[in-house]
């Protein structure tokens, strides 16, 4: 599948689909993860959690939110579907989704129960959404992976600059709608055509031709599903807990109480976000091993990150603004390239978040007071940050993800080989890779959709504790639940990256104890009987019984000695004297009978 020839169409295929990526990672950054910002605004405006608050507004985001994951790790689950068809259909259900809430007004407010138009709204865009990056994972997964990381590089640098893409639109659009009115119809529309151009080539190379498609993987999909009940579950409790005890029996509440509801309502959804983020890095792991496992947890840590992103580069300078996106377009393409041709030198996935977590207290609204010279500084390091780790972890799933299922596949068959100690167990390896190679035509589609279902339901659980921790400043200073929390996603990154070399380690040891055990196996001997005994040919049956023929005629050597005693007759004579009385008359008879 690497060895595949540059031809002019697979070339265009290739380009066309890497714009395409770009297109939809920055509508999925602008409008996706809307529906996740909904829940922390949510929060915030209505005052929460002394305030009084419509738990049916925050319900609604919940589920939208939970929905959006569900649906682009269901989508992934079918195979046979195209691609770039799927992401046109997503984004005309949100594009009309859209225009039906600005049409109509029905946007969700604060404080009011929502209506049946507002809910619909909310969750005919969270499946556009889903569909539309589902569709892009499938895109991603069918060419080879040697065509395969441009896709995932493009792919990567629309979730980073986003913001940036957003804000081109908007000045295409004409300044004097600075809400994006003009600017979501354009984007959408833009991204439509392109997704349209990207399937018609991709229909005209079939890059996918040559691997049948193979059953359905759910495997991803009822992860994602537990992971977002979870996730959804987990949520609703932290409201009913608030609710419960926000006022205590005689109507007040004291300073205990209110400490204890502040600090369960800020840190509970970081819990829950880690439990729903541990289903998912089970079956990741199972999956595709440490390669998938890294991959899960960076959309993880990536989640929030995306949520405030680069929004922080256009509060000054335009010109400013084009250098953050430049060198942002720069760490992305110096991660995809690491990630596609020096995947074992180093964690470069969690050195990028490691940046980015540093980049969050810098852009605080108490640092930023106290150091106005910083400029764009947090800005520059969350762009280097987010563009190094995202290009890397993208590109390191879609490339690496198969290469962990052949290992293991391969790695079983050397170490049957290197128990039996013989030269036909060793010869079956290649034939247990080639059949693992086969059903592993849906793992990185499913791996991706890990990863990405990851990346919203942590932006959907802590998007209440990252908007309220920045506009309350807890304890007057920036906030560090976040920046903590990413720190400790990158050592699980280097832990993992330190887990996987000694597993390769192990590996290539086994291949070289199986390797010196077939060369100096005794190769002829064994190996004669099992094709004599496999062919049932008439040539070599005779030849296996030949040996035995002897022991079945040797009871017949002693019917000559009772019915013809004549040549032993003297040797028996001198044995006893009825022998010489019973010899004598048969010798006498023989001239008679001649």
């Amino acid at each position: 599948m690497d060895d595949i020839a540059r031809t002019p169409s697979v070339v265009r295929s290739t380009v066309a689909g890497t714009v395409a990526a770009v297109a939809v990672g920055a509508f999925f950054g602008t409008r996706g993860l809307a529906v996740a910002r909904q829940t922390g605004f949510a929060d915030l405006t209505q005052g929460f959690p002394f305030g009084p608050s419509a738990f049916t507004v925050t319900l609604v985001a919940l589920t939208g939110g939970a929905l959006l994951a569900v649906v682009l790790a269901g989508v992934t689950v079918f195979d046979r579907l195209p691609g770039w068809p799927v992401v046109a259909v997503g984004l005309a259900l949100d594009y009309l989704a859209g225009e039906f809430a600005l049409d109509h007004g029905v946007g969700l407010v604060p404080r009011q129960p929502p209506t049946t138009g507002q809910v619909l709204t909310v969750l005919a865009g969270a499946v556009g959404a889903g569909l539309a990056l589902g569709g892009a994972l499938l895109a991603l997964s069918r060419p080879a992976r040697s065509l395969r990381w441009p896709l995932a590089a493009g792919l990567a640098a629309g979730l980073v600059l986003h913001s940036a893409v957003e804000d081109l639109f908007r000045l295409v659009a004409g300044e004097g709608h600075p809400d994006g009115g003009r600017a979501w119809p354009a984007q959408v529309g833009v991204t439509v055509l392109i997704a349209v151009v990207a399937a018609v080539l991709a229909h005209l190379d079939r890059p996918g031709a040559g691997a049948p498609p193979g059953r359905p993987r759910i495997g991803p999909l009822v992860a994602t599903a537990v992971a977002a009940l979870v996730t959804l579950g987990g949520l609703v409790i932290r409201w009913w807990v608030v609710d419960v005890f926000r006022i205590s029996q005689d109507g007040l509440v004291g300073p205990r109480r209110e400490q204890f509801l502040e600090s369960f309502a800020y840190f509970s959804p970081v819990a829950v976000a880690a439990v729903a983020a541990l289903v998912l890095l089970g079956y990741a792991y199972r999956t595709g091993r440490a390669v998938a496992a890294r991959w899960v947890v960076l959309g993880f840590a990536a989640g929030p990150l995306l949520l405030f992103g680069l929004r922080l580069t256009f509060v000054g300078d335009r010109a400013q603004a084009y250098l953050v996106v430049l060198v942002g377009l720069v760490a992305v393409a110096a991660g995809a390239a690491l990630a596609r041709f020096t995947p074992g030198l180093l964690p470069w996935d969690a050195a990028g978040l490691l940046l980015a977590a540093l980049a969050l207290p810098l852009a605080a609204p108490v640092v930023r007071a106290e150091l106005p010279a910083a400029g764009q500084v947090p800005s520059l390091l969350s762009a280097i940050g987010l563009g190094l780790a995202l290009g890397f972890g993208l590109v390191l799933a879609a490339t690496a993800t198969n290469d962990a299922a052949t290992n293991d596949a391969a790695a079983e068959g050397v170490t049957a080989a290197t128990h039996s100690h013989s030269a036909p167990a060793a010869t079956a390896a290649p034939a247990g890779v080639a059949s693992a190679a086969v059903e592993e035509s849906g793992r990185v589609a499913g791996v991706l959709a890990l990863g990405m279902a990851a990346l919203v339901l942590s932006a959907l659980a802590l998007a209440a504790p990252l908007l309220w921790g920045w506009g309350a400043t807890r304890g007057g200073g920036p906030p560090l639940t976040i920046p903590v929390l990413t720190g400790v996603a990158a050592l699980v990154l280097v832990l993992l990256f330190g887990f996987g070399r000694a597993v390769d380690r192990i590996r290539r040891d086994l291949r070289a104890e199986a390797a010196l055990l077939t060369a100096h196996a005794p190769l002829p001997a064994p190996a004669a009987p099992t094709p004599a005994g496999a062919q049932p040919s008439p040539g070599p049956a005779p030849t296996g019984p030949t040996k035995p023929l002897p022991d079945t005629t040797g009871p017949t050597k002693p019917l000559p000695d009772t019915t013809g005693p004549t040549k032993p007759g003297p040797d028996a004579a001198g044995d006893s004297a009825p022998g010489r009385a019973a010899a004598g008359p048969a010798e006498r008879k023989e001239p008679d009978a001649d």
